[in-house]
């Protein structure tokens, strides 16, 4: 085991400070450093050394454990983090490798030590409400949030599948083709099973939901305040870097020590007839920024959107982001500090008209903003139903506190 600070500056550890102990007795918590590896680690597409074989995890392991169906058995600890917002618990599976996607002439790209994947499920007063099922750092290339009804659980618990090689979490078995690149992200249902019951490490995000402190972790669980990369730093000289932006070895990723207060992929919220309801609160920062510059209303921006019209109209599968419209609608209220605001604004009207997002703008008596944030996705549905419906109004609560760069 070796740290790698800028490229070139590499030097071995002292081992005594590999335990989960002291391992964020590195100077300033390791942050900057990779957690690097001397043991060969880019398959293509094998990797051949015996001494390279512990990057397979416990799966590949001779001595697995196996059930009466003979499928595995993984019981690796999980790392549960809960994240009190005032009104979710974020699962951490740690893989010691991510195997890369083969890109025809340039061999199997995004190989990289250490891997760190997660599932964040949200409750409301203890009850479940949905869950996101991310790929490696989210975006367009994951699932995205699920209504708890719609999410496949087992003993009242969700199950996740994850990727070969990659460990992108899905809520499904299938292939799941990315809409850049389509690489394949492949799951199934014939894996060794991970049943994370009487295995989840628990730990605390943060002290609060008012002051948000981030956790100093004492003890066992020390190594959760390192802030380093959990493996090898990636590769740059390959000759289509410059093209593609990585290499076959790619950057190690970050560990725990991240932020976990974010809203999910979208806010979800059933359908209504007549008018859209936004219920929400600020964070303590920005009611700080607010009432620092005289901020008196609080406007809500309701996103809408539809198909342009034109010679294919009725074309349902016409789902190209340049073919639809978007238009937003607008309501007041009175800023009320750590209060929950509401307000209601018209619905989005016409036909096949749907709420897209929603967005927060803070104001000056006379009405002009100051500040707004970026939009929050909306996802909408008819109760009683299973699914995602488009409509042109929502009731939303939206339980995550608003905060953004002012």
């Amino acid at each position: 085991m070796k740290s790698e600070g800028d490229p070139g500056d590499i030097s071995p550890l002292n081992r005594s400070l590999l335990t989960l102990e002291l391992l964020d007795g590195l100077p300033n918590s390791g942050n900057g450093l990779h957690l690097s590896i001397i043991e060969p680690h880019n398959p293509q597409p094998l990797l051949l050394d015996e001494e390279s074989e512990y990057l397979f995890g416990p799966a590949a392991q001779e001595e697995l454990k196996r059930g009466a169906d003979g499928r595995g058995r993984v019981e690796e600890p999980v790392y549960g983090f809960g994240v009190n917002q005032g009104r979710g618990i974020v699962d951490l599976w740690f893989y010691p490798f991510n195997y890369g996607k083969p890109v025809g002439p340039f061999g199997i790209l995004g190989n990289h030590v250490g891997d760190w994947e997660h599932v964040r499920m949200r409750t409301i007063n203890g009850t479940p409400v949905s869950a996101d099922f991310t790929t490696h750092t989210g975006g367009r290339f994951s699932a995205g949030t699920f209504r708890w009804e719609d999410i496949e659980r087992f003993d009242g618990r969700p199950v996740a599948y994850a990727a070969a090689g990659s460990h992108g979490i899905w809520p499904d078995p299938g292939d799941h083709v990315g809409k850049v690149f389509k690489l394949v992200d492949i799951t199934d249902d014939d894996g060794p099973i991970w049943d994370t019951k009487g295995h989840v490490v628990p730990a605390v995000y943060w002290d609060g939901p008012i002051s948000r402190r981030k956790r100093n972790h004492e003890g066992k669980l020390s190594w959760l305040n390192f802030r380093g990369f959990w493996g090898n730093r990636g590769e740059t000289d390959c000759w289509w870097h410059r093209v593609v932006g990585y290499c076959q070895i790619v950057d190690a990723p970050w560990g725990p020590n991240r932020y976990f207060g974010v809203p999910p992929d979208c806010i979800i919220g059933p359908l209504t007839t007549d008018v859209s309801t936004y219920n929400f609160h600020f964070a303590p920062p920005a009611i700080s920024w607010a009432e620092e510059h005289g901020i008196t209303l609080v406007q809500v921006e309701q996103i809408c959107t539809r198909p342009k019209r034109g010679d294919d109209d009725d074309d349902d599968d016409d789902n190209d982001h340049n073919d639809l419209e978007v238009w937003s609608i607008k309501g007041l209220t009175d800023f009320k500090g750590f209060k929950r605001h509401t307000v209601t604004v018209d619905p989005c009207k016409g036909v096949r008209s749907a709420v897209r997002a929603y967005k927060i703008s803070l104001c000056l008596p006379n009405g002009k903003c100051l500040s707004t944030s970026r939009e929050r996705r909306v996802c909408t549905y008819e109760e009683g139903k299973k699914g995602y419906k488009f409509g042109g109004a929502v009731t939303l609560d939206d339980v995550d506190d608003w905060r953004w760069n002012f």
